[in-house]
């Protein structure tokens, strides 16, 4: 008859804690640390939130500035639009004309297709009446917090694993040497069995 036997990864624990004699000190020391690596991965979620609402709020506020800040307004082509061809396809500007409360302002904007002179030109600009571009979505703020909590966590849990691998070598390589030693020790220190 066959014994299957259920492990569920938690040999290190039994290392960790167990009374093993056959179980070396290098071992233990080695569990610990991936003891210690998993409470520092959990121990890193809170303050990973902490950070995460402090970015989104700060971003939510500078996103409500703009949206406060900055309006929409027609400006009228000056000349028809230039057409820029590059690599990656090609783009068109025109230099367009708009009023605003400082007076009239004249620039080179940005436009999505052909523009004659004459045409009304969409474009943002904030209270000074200077070209800018268009608010952020408040939406944005949310999805740039997740995208920094989940980079830092995933950051701290692998500088947390890298420094478990480095351990976990360098005790490998000791228990190569304490293997080689006692394998030396074994054969009478000379490399030869006697019979």
């Amino acid at each position: 008859m066959e014994t299957v036997s259920l492990d569920l990864g938690l040999s290190w624990w039994r290392r960790l804690v167990g009374r093993n004699p056959l179980v070396r000190t290098s071992d233990r020391i080695e569990a610990m640390a991936r003891a210690l690596a998993v409470v520092v991965a959990m121990m890193a979620v809170p303050c990973v939130g902490a950070f995460a609402t402090e970015i989104r709020e700060a971003r939510a506020t500078s996103y409500e500035l703009q949206a406060i800040d900055r309006h929409e307004t027609a400006a009228v082509a000056v000349a028809d639009s230039r057409l820029h061809s590059r690599a990656n396809g090609q783009s068109f500007d025109v230099l367009a004309r708009w009023v605003a409360e400082d007076g009239v302002h004249v620039d080179v904007v940005p436009v999505a297709d052909v523009v004659r002179a004459g045409d009304h030109v969409g474009l943002w600009v904030d209270a000074r009446g200077r070209r800018v571009d268009a608010p952020t979505p408040s939406g944005r703020a949310s999805t740039e917090a997740v995208g920094w909590a989940v980079l830092s966590w995933s950051a701290v849990a692998a500088t947390a694993a890298l420094a478990v691998h480095g351990l976990r070598r360098r005790l490998t390589s000791a228990r190569y040497l304490e293997w080689d030693r006692a394998l030396e020790a074994l054969a009478g220190g000379g490399g030869r069995t006697s019979y």
